[in-house]
């Protein structure tokens, strides 16, 4: 990729997900504005700009003060492309991205992705399989809806993203409760849009998520996950793993839906992150997120396939040629170990790679001393994790397992030997 001007990177995220990111973008001239001074990222950038005000709530009502410290910056320094890796800031990027007349989603766009309804119309618009759907802004509606869809069905907030707010309900005696989970996370988000919930028919089937490159409106579908959750009513991830020999992401019957979808959603350049559900009656859309995915989904794609996430993400941004050569076939998994209870994280004992000849990876996510709680009352109370890869996705699987066999989380309980459980 080109050192001519600089990559412009707004927000960074944390160390554990991201270092190999940025890592790999270090001979880009990354020129970092976040919200903070830089701590670790200041290795891989080659300047960087500190906007106390660059938070979640201010970013989410008023971007002139981010516009204006791009502008002074574009007046010194050449910027040939804008990304982000978060979901709060996407939005931002992509208008900052719009002003520079640089590569975008398109007008607009990003908040197709973001407000889940919005999207919901536009691909159901467009002739996309969708659940049914409905927006409730009170429980009393929320519980009419499911009456009228036939329990269960799954409530979300419009926005956020990492599935906080979101939750399975049974039946209608659990409206009340699901209701309040997902309208509390909808008004206390970093991106609001509204109070009330989406109500949405619940899907049965394993859950897949696909990462793109989209350019000039052409999407070019890259790695596809498949994944694991916790325990219901909730939704939280716990691992995703990839098979550089899956067929399903030539499948030409998806990709011809996410070109469909993409194309509905207005997205002109960009990397997106589609999540799928494979029903009985084919694939159906959940969500499409307007950026690369989280978690440690990017390491698997190296491990799996050699291809480098980051590094497409900034071709895409900057507008140059994609560098899509796969130098592996192999699989790749990871596992989160959340805690299992309310309580003060006190560490968690981790597999030892002399004992796990395919792990790749494992650390702590949380520092001894911090306070967990378990959905709905917190989320993302992860722990620790593992990554593994090996030849065959059999071999990946049995080695995940047994690392993760050599996890155990220290909790001290709230209240209590249960601990809130």
């Amino acid at each position: 990729m080109s050192a001519d001007g600089h990559l412009l990177i707004i927000g960074s995220g944390t160390r554990e997900y991201r270092e190999q990111l940025f890592e790999s973008l270090a001979d880009d001239n990354i020129w970092l504005i976040s919200d903070q001074e830089p701590t670790w990222q200041k290795q891989y950038t080659a300047g960087h700009t500190t906007l106390p005000r660059l938070n979640a709530a201010q970013v989410s009502t008023n971007l002139s003060f981010l516009h204006d410290c791009v502008r002074s910056l574009a007046s010194s320094v050449r910027i040939r492309g804008v990304l982000t890796f978060e979901e709060m800031f996407l939005p931002a990027a992509n208008q900052v991205a719009e002003m520079l007349g640089l590569p975008s989603l398109g007008r607009g766009v990003a908040e197709n992705c973001r407000d889940k309804e919005r999207s919901r119309r536009l691909l159901t618009d467009a002739g996309l399989r969708q659940p049914r759907f409905a927006f409730a802004p009170t429980a009393d509606a929320a519980e009419a809806i499911g009456a009228d869809f036939g329990y269960p069905v799954v409530l979300k907030p419009r926005g956020l993203a990492g599935s906080v707010g979101v939750v399975l309900v049974r039946s209608a005696q659990e409206m009340a409760a699901g209701f309040s989970v997902a309208a509390s996370a909808a008004r206390d988000g970093a991106q609001r849009h509204g109070g009330g919930a989406l109500v949405e028919e619940f899907l049965v089937g394993p859950e897949v998520a696909v990462d793109s490159a989209i350019v000039d409106g052409v999407i070019t579908p890259l790695f596809l996950v498949r994944k694991r959750f916790g325990p219901e009513p909730f939704f939280e991830e716990t691992g995703q793993s990839m098979d550089a020999a899956d067929p399903l992401p030539a499948d030409e019957a998806l990709v011809s839906m996410l070109q469909a979808a993409h194309s509905a959603l207005g997205i002109r350049n960009g990397m997106t992150h589609t999540e799928v559900r494979l029903t009985a009656d084919g694939p159906v859309i959940v969500e499409v997120n307007g950026r690369l995915a989280g978690d440690f989904v990017p390491h698997l794609a190296k491990l799996a396939m050699g291809l480098d996430a980051a590094r497409i993400a900034a071709a895409v941004a900057c507008g140059e040629p994609l560098p899509l050569e796969r130098t592996r076939r192999r699989a790749a998994a990871h596992q989160i170990a959340y805690a299992d209870r309310d309580g003060v994280f006190n560490g968690i004992s981790l597999p030892i790679r002399a004992a796990h000849p395919n792990l790749v990876d494992t650390g702590t996510l949380l520092a001894p001393g911090t306070a967990v709680a378990l959905p709905p009352r917190g989320y993302m109370a992860r722990c620790g994790y593992v990554l593994v890869s090996a030849g065959t996705m059999e071999e990946c699987e049995r080695s995940l397992t047994a690392a993760v066999a050599d996890m155990a989380v220290d909790i001290t309980p709230a209240d209590g030997p249960e601990g809130g459980r």
